[in-house]
């Protein structure tokens, strides 16, 4: 067999938190193709800062799961922001240390993935140790993202080192894989070679879900699952559907998730008269999200009005969604649009808390035969197109196709 190295500094298990478990599902799907693969992810989770369970006092720790291997390098915990840049300082040493991949099988093929540029970086660096090809896997458009978010000027001293280590990266890769399905337009006006990109979604383990529709209640639920930061954009989810809950008494409204703005979303719900309509309920690992999805009738998604989303999004949660065979409420301006594929529901404007509310009273309405083909839509599509078993069989294509490492001197 031949062996992967995926250097992620927030890679996980499914079976411990619900997010980063991308390069898990396509190393498990890889092992089919006889790839064998080790991911490099750091001790602590993202975006809770805390130490992983298990974890030792030793510079890392091994664990296997499903035939998958992992490697947990030692970093300190955080909180805050400069907490989290030591951290992603501290995994770059000490992923470069020779003695953290020293015993481990040499790699035919390293993958650095973003979301921080650095352990991408860190990663070229490895191959070119090893005498593999690097592939420069792009998750965020950095520093693109940072720019049209307003945390970052257009011009600045950091913005230029990003877009210098960015082009860095892109020359040194032999490949560079896109989670962004209009990526390869923004790389190419940056000088990147067309034919080096590929793009290989996020996507979701199908077989997962039973794709059965829910059960009969007296209640319809909407349910969001995932981060509750500010650029998830829940507030109008939260504020839409308080609104539509003025009109519905059926109306429940699930949330499951963490983080910086759950403080403030639970004060808004607890002010309204509705707010006993409104659960927040902590993360669940990614293996317990298809029990979880049981529990809606809809699900809901916001997907802010940034610049950045012309080159199209590839959110975890919307396949997962449609693997359940849900409905889809999507608001959203970005160029794709999972929901207009596969005729799996509606879509309003993004960030719209009036016409997600709107929306949200009506789908309560429509015609059961109407909802239960919306999920089945959803989950056809969902498996023909963004199944981790087909995503992987284009990532082998990818790895296949690299030769010999270009020239990183």
């Amino acid at each position: 067999m031949k062996t992967l190295w995926i250097v992620n500094h927030y890679a996980s298990d499914p079976k411990e938190t619900a997010s980063g478990s991308r390069h898990y599902s396509l190393a498990q799907r890889l092992l089919e193709r006889d790839w064998t693969s080790v991911l490099l992810a750091a001790s602590t989770e993202h975006p809770s800062g805390r130490r992983r369970r298990g974890i030792s006092s030793a510079p890392w720790t091994d664990r296997s799961s499903g035939g998958v291997a992992f490697r947990f390098l030692r970093t300190p915990e955080y909180r805050t922001g400069v907490g989290r840049l030591i951290n992603m300082l501290t995994f770059t040493v000490a992923l470069l240390r020779r003695a953290s991949t020293q015993d481990l099988p040499r790699p035919d093929a390293v993958i650095g993935s973003t979301v921080h540029p650095l352990a991408a970086w860190g990663a070229s660096i490895l191959a070119r140790r090893a005498g593999a090809p690097f592939v420069f896997e792009i998750r965020d458009l950095w520093p693109q993202t940072l720019i049209d978010m307003g945390k970052l000027p257009a011009r600045g001293v950091r913005t230029w080192m990003l877009r210098r280590l960015e082009r860095v990266l892109c020359s040194r890769a032999t490949a560079i894989i896109t989670l962004l399905p209009f990526a390869s337009e923004y790389l190419a006006s940056q000088g990147v070679p067309e034919d080096k990109i590929f793009w290989i979604s996020n996507g979701t383990d199908a077989d997962d879900f039973d794709g059965s529709p829910p059960a009969a209640s007296d209640e319809f639920t909407y349910m969001y699952l995932g981060s509750l930061g500010r650029a998830n954009g829940v507030g109008a989810i939260v504020d839409g559907f308080l609104a539509a809950a003025e009109a519905d008494e059926r109306l429940r409204l699930v949330v499951v998730g963490n983080g910086a703005e759950r403080p403030l979303l639970e004060n808004r719900a607890a002010s309204s008269a509705h707010g006993d309509r409104v659960s927040f309920i902590a993360p669940v690992p990614k293996n317990r999200v298809p029990l979880m999805m049981t529990h809606a009738d809809v699900a809901v998604i916001n997907v802010l009005d940034l610049d950045v989303y012309r080159y199209g999004v590839s959110m975890n949660k919307l396949f997962d969604y449609a693997a359940a065979a849900r409905p889809i409420l999507i608001a959203s301006n970005a160029r794709n649009n999972l929901v207009l594929e596969a005729d799996c529901g509606v879509v309003v404007p993004a960030d719209d808390a009036t016409a997600i509310g709107s929306a949200m009273a009506e789908m309560a309405s429509v015609a059961d035969d109407r909802k239960r083909a919306w999920g089945a839509n959803a989950r056809s599509h969902v498996i023909a197109n963004y199944d981790y078993r087909s995503l992987a069989i284009r990532l082998e294509e990818v790895l296949r196709r690299c030769g010999s490492p270009p020239d990183v001197s």
